[in-house]
């Protein structure tokens, strides 16, 4: 009678010879190295602004502006086992500063947005324009441009961050430039070339533009707000607008897109799911999500994520409500893997 662990052992002896001269058999990894599908690693997480805010106050008394690089304080998913990441490939954050304070100017190949949350009188620095920020505005501060941001109020300052580290960090291709913050001139900036792209559906016919980012780094949230107001229900069931660059109509950046969302009152959207990572911020309002099997409320400033390939659907209570929404999902248009599903 043939031995039947003959044939297991010589496969096993033929794995351990490949492995010892760094080559592995396709056939005896092909599942784990082609999944079906997607898997995200993270559970939706929500971190609530009455939890965060108490945390803002004592970095401004614990934390001097000057021996740091930025107070920001980072949302972080344990599922990470204790890495600096929000959801895959974003982190997301708040940043605050007190009257008077300047965080220093840099710049930085990982890709970034500021949210104004509660930022009257704050200003963003870009590329020498000045970008002041008011309720709702978004700023963009694309990849190796130099910025920086100061409070010039009487008031402490508040506005939410993200940016794709983690996938700059995955593909090994970060660079840091530190600026000089004694550099006083950085500061002394008005709007510059950002009035050339201030007025929508206008562009100056000699103004070009090279770069992948959007040429605009400051769009206005009563402009969003206005325009959220009359757009038309979509297919989920969502008020949907998307950040544009104005000399493309493409997303804002190569590897970060933004988008706003007004919800109705009282009516769940239709569950989608995309292969795409998203980070939401509450903008207004309050409402009910559920992301995959978790189900959460939120209110004014919280943020929740929504991790890729998991169905996703939202309804505002109280009044309608809208969100900001952060995601890679222009990243993975470009890479052509970007899928939906709606229910």
């Amino acid at each position: 009678m043939a031995d039947a662990a003959a044939p297991k052992k010589q496969t096993s002896d033929f794995v351990a010879a490949l492995e010892a001269a760094n080559l592995h058999p396709l056939w005896d990894r092909f599942r784990t190295l082609t999944p079906v599908k997607p898997a995200a690693v993270d559970p939706p997480l929500i971190w609530r602004w009455r939890d965060i805010e108490p945390f803002t106050a004592r970095a401004v008394s614990e934390v001097p502006i000057d021996d740091v690089e930025r107070r920001a304080l980072i949302l972080v998913n344990p599922a990470f086992a204790g890495e600096t990441v929000t959801t895959s490939n974003l982190i997301a954050a708040f940043t605050v500063l007190d009257p008077g304070d300047r965080a220093r100017p840099h710049r930085h190949t990982f890709a970034a947005i500021r949210f104004a949350t509660q930022a009257e009188g704050a200003a963003t620095i870009v590329n020498g324009r000045r970008c002041d920020m008011k309720n709702g505005d978004l700023i963009l501060t694309p990849p190796m441009c130099w910025h920086g941001h100061i409070n010039e109020s009487d008031r402490r300052i508040i506005w939410f961050d993200a940016a794709n580290i983690p996938l700059i960090r995955q593909l090994d291709a970060n660079f840091f430039e530190p600026g000089d913050p004694k550099a006083n001139q950085f500061w002394q900036v008005d709007s510059g070339d950002e009035k050339l792209w201030a007025e929508a559906g206008m562009a100056g016919s000699d103004v070009t533009h090279a770069p992948a980012h959007s040429p605009k780094y400051h769009y206005s949230g009563a402009a969003m707000r206005r325009l959220l107001a009359e757009l038309p229900l979509g297919p989920d069931g969502a008020h949907t607008m998307r950040y544009t660059n104005p000399a493309t109509g493409g997303p804002v950046m190569p590897a970060l897109d933004c988008t706003a969302v007004r919800l109705p009152r009282n009516q769940a959207t239709r569950p989608k799911r995309t292969t795409c990572n998203m980070i939401c911020l509450v903008v207004s309002g309050s409402g009910r999500s559920t992301v995959g099997e978790h189900s959460f409320d939120w209110s004014q400033h919280d943020v929740f994520s929504i991790p890729h390939w998991s169905f996703a659907s939202h309804t505002a209570k109280d009044g309608d409500a809208s969100l900001f929404i952060v995601s890679d999902r222009s990243a993975f248009e470009r890479l052509d893997l970007l899928r939906e599903e709606l229910q």
